[in-house]
């Protein structure tokens, strides 16, 4: 069992106070209508709810649909911000506790991703204190209770990895037959000011916009972006294109300093879909 690791930090650790707040935060979004029919991926911010839980459920509830399918598996693609792995992705086959309960890998699925690329291995020191997935979950227990789970933690960031790893995911669904989910869990700038931070966001969700993932990392390196989990957005986004997605559908961007008050150095967060 991989139990949690910031439950009462990024989240509330009851279970009657995470359910409420949850509940609230998806109903908020579902009232504003955003949809993206047809979603195969999706790009939701991983920092604390009270930061923003707004715009990962504006994600969430836009892809309720795709989401809440008979027999879903969803990919979560996150980040490695401990510096602990030993794999370029780190796959976790445990079952995943939450307040609200655990989340069951696809074992079936887990099995045909490591035997699509041999640089995805299981590693769960990866994901033990790992905050990027973690946070993902009580949405998601929330809206699909019953979908399991394939937990990848990207230890090496580039866009080789994650062009491989897109494919990987894409062929895995073709072996396995199932109905699979991609979702990318990354911030965007990080602690700097919210002029800045959307200027920069901006230029870098306009090459996710039309949907080219080699130019999107280019960028990232290029200009230094401080975009945390950009190689899990690029294999997201190369996921969705292997599935014949075409659009990209901004649901929302927003910033700490909407919450903190304070914009002189700020955290961007986008959601994000591709849709066939």
């Amino acid at each position: 069992m991989r139990y949690p690791a910031v439950s009462g930090l990024f989240y509330p650790s009851s279970k009657a106070a995470l359910e409420k707040m949850v509940r609230g935060l998806l109903q908020q979004a579902e009232g504003e209508g955003e949809e993206a029919h047809g979603a195969v991926s999706l790009v939701c911010p991983h920092a604390g709810y009270v930061y923003s839980g707004k715009t990962a459920a504006a994600g969430f509830a836009a892809c309720k649909g795709e989401l809440q399918r008979q027999g879903v598996t969803i990919v979560i693609i996150g980040p490695n911000h401990t510096g602990i792995a030993h794999a370029k992705v780190g796959l976790s086959t445990e079952k995943w506790q939450t307040p609200l309960g655990a989340c069951e890998a696809d074992l079936k699925f887990a099995d045909a991703l490591q035997k699509c690329a041999n640089f995805i291995k299981i590693d769960e020191a990866a994901h033990a204190s790992e905050h990027s997935i973690e946070v993902m979950l009580p949405f998601l227990q929330m809206l699909c209770p019953q979908a399991k789970y394939a937990f990848l933690c990207m230890g090496a960031q580039s866009w080789e990895t994650a062009q491989a790893l897109g494919k990987a995911v894409f062929e895995a669904q073709k072996e396995t037959g199932r109905k699979i989910f991609v979702l990318a869990s990354s911030d965007f700038t990080h602690y700097e000011s919210a002029q800045s931070a959307r200027m920069k966001d901006s230029a870098a969700i306009s090459l996710l916009e039309k949907m080219q993932p080699e130019e999107f990392e280019a960028l990232v390196a290029q200009r230094d972006l401080s975009i945390c989990g950009h190689s899990p957005i690029a294999a997201a986004l190369h996921y969705a294109r292997l599935c014949k997605a075409k659009t990209a559908k901004v649901l929302q961007y927003s910033n700490s300093g909407e919450t903190s008050r304070d914009f002189s150095g700020v955290v961007g967060y986008a959601a994000i879909a591709f849709l066939k």
